[in-house]
């Protein structure tokens, strides 16, 4: 299907809503739920339309209609063994409808956040330079948050010379620990138009990765700005936040908020909705 153009950011719900909503609509009967649950529960692998009947209090040619129901949406398979029928989930279409879900679940939050932003900062558009290096995508994934809820650009800093997953931790992280620099584009990152600078980086190795050590240092009318550091980290943020602190205060930058966010907290509504406060607060401060 060609994009209709409709919706921006495009995420294709006119393609997936439709298609889930015949699994929620097969999901809409208590009973039908009932069997989900039991068939969750099974261990064994066997259960078939009498043992389902029996649990449930049924007949069974309800329970058949029932899982007819289930298997047309493809969430249940079953397969035969001799004169017996056993009944297990589709796994594949499982998998899918979750990725569905998600990315609806998803853009509905995003738009929460957006109007938590509305209630905090009515009538406006905050004039943020997010500046942003992520490895993995995680990074990049709170900074568009951040963007489409707060308004404002993303500066993304690319290394010139690439990491892949073996060098990422190797040469990577020892240049981490070591304070280094990447070679990185943009060459000279000019902030002079904003009024608040996003530092968003990944924490290697319990400090900040080195392209955004390079970043900093490519700063360009910076002095006596506003900034807030954001990292993201598997587990703790190490001495991330206070080198970036340090680095960005010898530049002549004012750090108002210092935010870090484990994989955990990425997904986290609340921890989310947290960190939109902190922007407005810091673009207050």
């Amino acid at each position: 299907m060609d994009t209709c153009k409709k919706c921006r950011p495009c995420r294709k719900f006119c393609e997936i809503v439709p298609e889930i909503a015949g699994v929620f609509k097969s999901l809409g009967d208590l009973t039908r739920l009932q069997v989900i649950s039991l068939l969750a529960a099974d261990c064994s692998g066997k259960l078939g339309v009498g043992d389902l009947a029996a649990r449930l209090g049924i007949s069974q040619p309800a329970v058949s209609q029932h899982l007819k129901t289930l298997k047309a949406e493809g969430i249940v398979d079953s397969r035969r063994e001799g004169f017996h029928v056993y009944y297990s989930f589709n796994r594949e279409r499982m998998v899918r409808f979750r990725e569905h879900f998600d990315l609806l679940y998803r853009s509905v939050m995003d738009r929460c956040d957006q109007q938590l932003f509305q209630e905090t900062a009515p009538d406006q558009s905050l004039n943020l330079a997010i500046i942003c290096y992520s490895y993995t995508g995680v990074t990049m994934d709170v900074a568009e948050q951040i963007r489409d809820s707060c308004g404002g650009e993303i500066i993304t800093v690319r290394t010139r010379e690439k990491y892949n997953n073996f060098t990422a931790y190797t040469r990577g992280v020892l240049r981490s620990r070591q304070g280094e620099s990447d070679a990185i584009d943009p060459e000279i990152i000019d902030v002079s138009a904003y009024d608040l600078i996003v530092i968003a980086t990944p924490v290697w190795a319990w400090k900040p990765a080195p392209a955004i050590n390079a970043a900093i240092t490519a700063l360009s009318g910076c002095e006596g700005k506003k900034a807030a550091i954001l990292v993201t980290c598997n587990g703790h943020p190490g001495e991330a936040i206070p080198i970036l602190k340090k680095a960005l205060e010898a530049r002549g930058v004012n750090v108002s908020a210092e935010i870090g966010l484990t994989k955990r907290d990425v997904g986290d509504i609340n921890r989310r909705n947290g960190i939109i406060g902190q922007i407005v607060s810091a673009y207050n401060a």
